[in-house]
């Protein structure tokens, strides 16, 4: 006898299921007044509080700052979750927070499921955005090594065959920061001169 197959739950009885037995939105009275509060968050909530969250962490500068998460995640608890509107000012942002239960009041009908899996994602792009930084990091040093290596190689092939005094000549007239490009070829002439006077006087010895 052929295994009778269970039939598959449609959409619309899923759905029903979820209207009917989970809370989608509920009012909590807090000192007076009424917070809705969403018990859970759309997808375009839950990728829009990550990247928030994520991009508070850093400075324009790529600085990381650990710090900010804690403030960063409550604020977003009031805002995303909640009906709560903050001030454009940061810092009277952070003291509503921390001196009052508001994001307490929200986190009690939170679907904390959703809000680990948010914490675990944001954690996870906060190290992801470090470990990109770091690369950047490392790529910009190796290329300024580059620079420097074919410099000290172009350097050196400049002051191939140069004596001592003429290399102190070169620097002398950098130090001087005055007709350079003068100063170098006079040291450069005045080379030539002496190799000639030295060639002249051992033919004369001969």
């Amino acid at each position: 006898m052929a295994k009778k197959e269970n039939p598959r739950i449609s959409v619309n009885i899923w759905e029903r299921i979820a209207k009917e037995e989970f809370e989608e939105t509920v009012t909590e009275p807090w000192f007076g007044i009424d917070i809705t509060i969403n018990c859970s968050l759309g997808l375009q909530d839950v990728l829009g509080f990550v990247s928030e969250v994520a991009d508070a962490c850093f400075t324009s500068s790529g600085e990381f700052l650990p710090e900010i998460m804690d403030f960063a995640i409550r604020r977003g608890v009031l805002t995303r979750y909640a009906n709560f509107t903050l001030p454009e000012n940061v810092e009277k942002q952070y003291w509503l927070i921390y001196n009052t239960d508001a994001v307490g009041a929200v986190m009690r009908h939170v679907n904390r499921s959703q809000f680990r899996e948010i914490t675990d994602a944001i954690n996870e792009k906060v190290k992801h955005m470090r470990n990109s930084d770091i690369m950047a990091l490392r790529s910009k040093i190796m290329e300024v090594a580059d620079v420097f290596t074919r410099m000290q190689e172009e350097t050196a092939g400049l002051f191939k065959g140069l004596s001592q005094e003429d290399v102190q000549a070169f620097i002398g007239a950098v130090k001087d920061n005055a007709a350079v490009e003068e100063k170098i070829v006079d040291a450069y002439v005045d080379r030539m001169k002496r190799d000639a006077r030295d060639m002249v006087a051992l033919d004369e010895e001969r």
